[in-house]
């Protein structure tokens, strides 16, 4: 039986001048024509995953109820066989520290070679690389790109954040693993709050996490932390341009809470309001 092909959707592979590692885009084309000022555009981190659920949730909204515009989804990911087989590789990309031995020794489920602190080359790998590549073979709109991450692809997406905040116009950080070596990604939240007022172009924040996320005595913490970090961001004063949502996806859990996301995630990326 010959394997199936994602519709109207480009697969393109490519080996990356920042860490030499080998990558896989999935670009999915809209239904519709692009505005003059190009398509905005959707970066979905753990593409393996998550790419088709994203693309065909934007696509279908924009064509057929006109609910939110035409928009480019773009899958990041792996040449892997399968989502079990980027497991290994993510936890390079989207860490931005090693953690302790005792940690380490959770990740014997992924397979392949484990290494972590990659997200600052990731990140140029996003802006640098991947970002050229979506633009040469569609109309984007620069100045409209999203990127959204779970889990440690949640954390990826708050780490980048504090640092280059003017990367992405929305950030969209879903069950983000706060957590990660004792909370060391909150280390930058002090530099982006003092840095936000003077940002030419204040980006957007969603921070979603699962009700079902946080069984009792977990030290994860993952509903608290999510909640804690989005009271404090909810109390910004920001510029004019600054937005931040947050919702607590009552009934959800950690792997489940990513479909009934979705839409909320688009609508903030891609309505203007």
């Amino acid at each position: 039986m010959k394997a199936a092909s994602y519709p109207l959707a480009r697969q393109q592979d490519f080996t990356s001048r920042v860490n030499g590692r080998a990558y896989r885009l999935r670009i999915a084309t809209p239904f519709g024509p692009p505005p003059a000022s190009g398509y905005p555009v959707v970066y979905v981190l753990d593409g393996d995953g998550y790419f088709g659920t994203f693309a065909d949730a934007a696509r279908l909204r924009a064509a057929a109820g006109m609910e939110i515009p035409h928009a480019v989804v773009v899958g990041v990911g792996y040449p892997a066989e399968d989502f079990t087989g980027a497991l290994g590789r993510r936890f390079l990309d989207l860490t931005p520290t090693e953690p302790d031995a005792a940690e380490k020794a959770n990740h014997s489920f992924a397979s392949g070679e484990l290494r972590y602190a990659g997200a600052d080359d990731f990140l140029e790998i996003l802006t640098g690389e991947v970002r050229p590549r979506v633009a040469g073979v569609l109309p984007v709109d620069p100045a409209r790109e999203a990127v959204f991450g779970h889990s440690l692809g949640g954390l990826f997406v708050l780490y980048s954040l504090f640092r280059r905040p003017e990367a992405f116009s929305a950030w969209l950080s879903l069950s983000p693993s706060i957590w990660w070596d004792n909370r060391t990604v909150l280390k930058g939240e002090a530099g982006f709050t003092a840095a936000l007022p003077a940002l030419a172009r204040p980006p957007k924040l969603f921070v979603g996490v699962g009700g079902l996320e946080q069984p009792e005595g977990s030290p994860a913490r993952m509903v608290d932390n999510a909640v804690e970090l989005s009271a404090r961001f909810s109390a910004l004063s920001g510029p004019p341009g600054w937005r931040f949502a947050s919702r607590v996806f009552d009934g959800e859990t950690h792997t489940g809470v990513v479909w009934p996301a979705i839409n909320p995630l688009l609508d903030f990326a891609l309505k203007d309001a």
